[in-house]
Protein backbone atom coordinates (compact mmCIF):
# COMPACT_ATOMS: atom_id res chain seq x y z
CA UNK A 1 0.00 0.00 0.00
CA UNK A 2 2.66 2.36 0.84
CA UNK A 3 4.29 1.88 -2.36
CA UNK A 4 1.39 3.70 -4.65
CA UNK A 5 1.02 6.31 -1.56
CA UNK A 6 2.53 9.01 -3.59
CA UNK A 7 1.29 8.09 -6.73
CA UNK A 8 -1.82 8.96 -5.50
CA UNK A 9 -0.72 12.01 -4.18
CA UNK A 10 1.00 13.09 -7.28
CA UNK A 11 -2.51 12.73 -9.40
CA UNK A 12 -4.11 14.39 -6.82
CA UNK A 13 -1.83 17.25 -6.98
CA UNK A 14 -1.70 17.22 -10.87
CA UNK A 15 -5.87 17.25 -11.63
CA UNK A 16 -5.85 19.51 -8.55
CA UNK A 17 -3.54 22.00 -10.65
CA UNK A 18 -5.51 21.44 -13.78
CA UNK A 19 -8.52 22.25 -12.52
CA UNK A 20 -6.88 25.57 -10.78
CA UNK A 21 -5.91 26.39 -14.28
CA UNK A 22 -9.29 25.68 -16.16
CA UNK A 23 -11.08 27.47 -13.26
CA UNK A 24 -8.95 30.83 -13.57
CA UNK A 25 -9.52 30.52 -17.34
CA UNK A 26 -13.44 29.94 -16.95
CA UNK A 27 -14.50 32.38 -13.99
CA UNK A 28 -10.63 33.97 -12.35
CA UNK A 29 -10.79 37.93 -11.91
CA UNK A 30 -11.44 40.24 -14.29
CA UNK A 31 -10.62 43.30 -11.93
CA UNK A 32 -7.10 42.31 -10.68
CA UNK A 33 -7.71 42.82 -7.36
CA UNK A 34 -8.43 39.14 -6.21
CA UNK A 35 -4.71 37.55 -5.23
CA UNK A 36 -4.63 34.32 -6.38
CA UNK A 37 -7.28 33.97 -8.46
CA UNK A 38 -6.16 37.10 -11.01
CA UNK A 39 -2.74 34.94 -12.13
CA UNK A 40 -2.85 31.97 -13.40
CA UNK A 41 0.22 30.82 -11.76
CA UNK A 42 -1.21 31.40 -8.49
CA UNK A 43 -4.43 29.41 -9.28
CA UNK A 44 -2.69 26.42 -10.43
CA UNK A 45 -0.23 26.18 -7.24
CA UNK A 46 -3.36 26.67 -5.29
CA UNK A 47 -5.39 24.21 -7.00
CA UNK A 48 -2.26 21.61 -7.02
CA UNK A 49 -2.29 21.95 -2.81
CA UNK A 50 -5.58 21.68 -2.54
CA UNK A 51 -5.60 18.51 -4.96
CA UNK A 52 -2.93 16.80 -2.87
CA UNK A 53 -4.73 17.85 0.54
CA UNK A 54 -7.73 16.41 -0.81
CA UNK A 55 -5.96 13.39 -1.78
CA UNK A 56 -4.21 12.90 1.50
CA UNK A 57 -7.30 13.26 3.14
CA UNK A 58 -9.13 10.91 1.38
CA UNK A 59 -6.57 8.13 1.59
CA UNK A 60 -6.40 8.63 5.94
CA UNK A 61 -10.26 8.84 5.49
CA UNK A 62 -10.09 5.31 3.58
CA UNK A 63 -7.48 3.77 5.87
CA UNK A 64 -8.95 4.30 9.11
CA UNK A 65 -13.00 3.71 7.72
CA UNK A 66 -10.88 -0.19 6.51
CA UNK A 67 -9.09 -0.46 9.13
CA UNK A 68 -12.09 0.21 12.12
CA UNK A 69 -12.94 -3.01 14.44
CA UNK A 70 -16.45 -3.75 14.23
CA UNK A 71 -18.77 -2.67 17.18
CA UNK A 72 -20.27 -5.77 18.43
CA UNK A 73 -23.92 -5.80 19.68
CA UNK A 74 -24.05 -7.09 23.10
Amino acid sequence: MKKYTNGWKGAGAILGALGGFLYWHEVGCLTGHCPIQSHWQTMTLWGGAMGFLMTDLLQQLLKNGLNRPEKSEK
